[in-house]
């Protein structure tokens, strides 16, 4: 029965890590861990060849030591490329948006550009016409002014 309150200490070890984020992968005590896997093949095997079994163990303990680093560094490659990967984009999104506010701003400078050179013509049109009348009331006045 001792074998199930390791499992617990185990699963409530794991339960409790710290988790690395954008993977399913958490951190835990390296020692804590391997110190229970310890007692766990110690209480497996009943307590007979101690020697022996914590050779062993201290054995195991390594390669799984060895994995968990592995592991760990795998995570840790995994959480740089996806930043890299997520920046790059985010970077070209970026790039995205400024080029079509650019042309954004281009085609509202054209538009502004077409209506003031619109606005201007009809102007110049009401101002010679503005100029003729007067022109004509001028004349007609000056002729009424003579008679």
């Amino acid at each position: 029965m001792e074998i199930l309150g390791l499992l617990d200490t185990l699963e409530s070890m794991i339960l409790d890590g710290s988790k690395i984020p954008l993977t399913k992968k958490i951190l835990i005590n390296e020692e804590k861990v391997l110190s229970i896997i310890d007692k766990m093949r110690l209480v497996a095997q009943g307590g007979g060849g101690f020697a022996k079994g914590a050779i062993v163990s201290r054995q195991d303990g390594l390669n799984e030591k060895a994995e968990i680093k592995k592991g760990i560094a795998q995570a840790e490659k995994e959480t740089v490329d996806g930043r890299s990967q997520e920046e790059a984009k985010s970077v070209e999104v970026l790039q995205q948006a400024y080029q079509m506010a650019k042309e954004i701003r281009d085609g509202a400078d054209k538009y502004a550009d077409e209506v003031l050179a619109n606005l201007e013509a009809t102007s110049t049109r009401i101002l010679r016409t503005v100029k003729a009348g007067r022109d004509r009331l001028n004349k007609t006045v000056a002729v009424g002014e003579k008679q």
